[in-house]
């Protein structure tokens, strides 16, 4: 259940948003080109058919997984789930490879994309990610994946996932697996968007 779950987090398909570089690159900054392999690895790990070798190439081997939004999903909304909030979904590259491999990929699109010097910034959408409702939640969110140098320089790979920070709307995902009955309609909104009636 736990990497099923987390296989919901780690969803890409690149689209035709544009890189957009937050800082000025010096000589030891990833280019544009090098932000769009990174995810291009990452979608390719979670969108398509597992590949073991890729992983181990385009990943370190402390690669860690950060989500609280899979957490909520792992425990299904309870408090007293299995899994504590801010506690890692995976810990090292060996733990990605078990629990990913066995999962199906989920495709999702990536709706920006930007970059500092070592780290890749991607918002997306899953547009029906369950597969129990008939009518699904569009579910959104952004991924922020820390990398480092290759330094070995080799398999194409410049740069390496090694941290990964993901957020999502977990109640909209939890409505789309089934997991989730809300009570409609809703009550109308405050006057203020932000504001969250209790």
């Amino acid at each position: 259940m736990r990497s099923f779950i987390a296989a919901g987090l780690s969803l890409l398909t690149l689209a035709s948003a544009q890189p957009f570089e937050l800082e000025k690159r010096s000589a030891t900054c990833m280019a544009t080109k090098d932000a769009v392999k990174v995810a291009q690895n990452f979608r390719a790990l979670i969108h398509e058919e597992f590949n073991t070798t890729l992983a181990q190439t385009a990943m370190t081997k402390d690669f860690t997984d950060y989500s609280d939004s899979v957490i909520t999903l792992i425990n299904g909304g309870c408090v007293d789930g299995p899994v504590a909030l801010t506690t890692p979904t995976f810990s090292t590259r060996k733990e990605f490879i078990a629990g990913q491999s066995s999962q199906p990929p989920i495709p999702f699109k990536i709706l920006n994309l930007w970059h500092t010097c070592s780290t890749v910034i991607i918002r997306w959408r899953a547009s029906a990610p369950g597969t129990i409702t008939t009518t699904q939640e569009p579910v959104t969110g952004i991924i922020v994946i820390e990398t480092q140098p290759n330094r070995k320089k080799v398999n194409d790979q410049p740069f390496l996932i090694q941290t990964v920070f993901s957020e999502f709307n977990s109640g909209a995902w939890l409505y789309d697996l089934g997991v989730f009955d809300p009570t409609c309609p809703a009550p109308p909104p405050p006057s203020g968007k932000r504001s969250i009636a209790i």
